[in-house]
């Protein structure tokens, strides 16, 4: 079975503790929908998160093929996370519009777990988009265009087994 890594936030779903995506985010919000998948995390594994701490690296076994949603696999390991998320880029007020654009091209082969815009102040705005997997940087410009780096973040939740510091970093 094919093993991934990725940071996460252990959370209780239906009575189990799972992994989610952070989505690139240091704290889960209290009122986070459950995102579209999610690993299973046994209570041995689970046991290795220091009290409180809800944000932690995880490696996963991945279930072949990969679900359209729902449990993608299970956690077979869990360990701090070694550096903070990166901050969001910020798009100023003027160009909330064209963020929006490209949000509506983001094509359904990226496995979006998540898209999201909203306001981070109010001078500015953000736009995410989240993947499941990384998506190569070429397909991201050919289907962004130039500059989408100003406007938009694409991020993958997981990265090959074995890349520690890839988890993250499309570009």
């Amino acid at each position: 079975m094919e093993r991934v890594c990725g940071e996460v936030f252990a959370i209780m779903r239906d009575g189990r503790l799972v992994a989610e995506p952070t989505g690139g985010v240091g704290r889960r919000a209290d009122d986070a929908p459950p995102q579209t998948w999610f690993a299973a995390i046994d209570d041995e594994t689970g046991d290795l998160l220091s009290s409180g701490c809800d944000r932690a690296s995880a490696e996963i076994e991945l279930l072949s093929p990969i679900p359209e949603s729902g449990m993608l696999g299970r956690v077979v390991r869990l360990w701090p996370v070694s550096r903070p998320s990166r901050p969001s880029a910020t798009v100023p007020p003027n160009r909330r519009d064209d963020a929006m654009d490209l949000l509506e091209l983001v094509p359904e082969r990226w496995q979006p777990y998540e898209v999201r815009a909203g306001e981070v102040g109010t001078n500015a705005w953000e736009a995410f988009v989240g993947t499941l997997f990384p998506v190569p940087v070429s397909d991201i410009d050919a289907v962004l265009g130039p500059d989408w780096e100003r406007l938009v973040r694409v991020e993958p939740w997981l990265a090959p087994s074995g890349a520690p510091g890839d988890e993250r970093g499309v570009r």
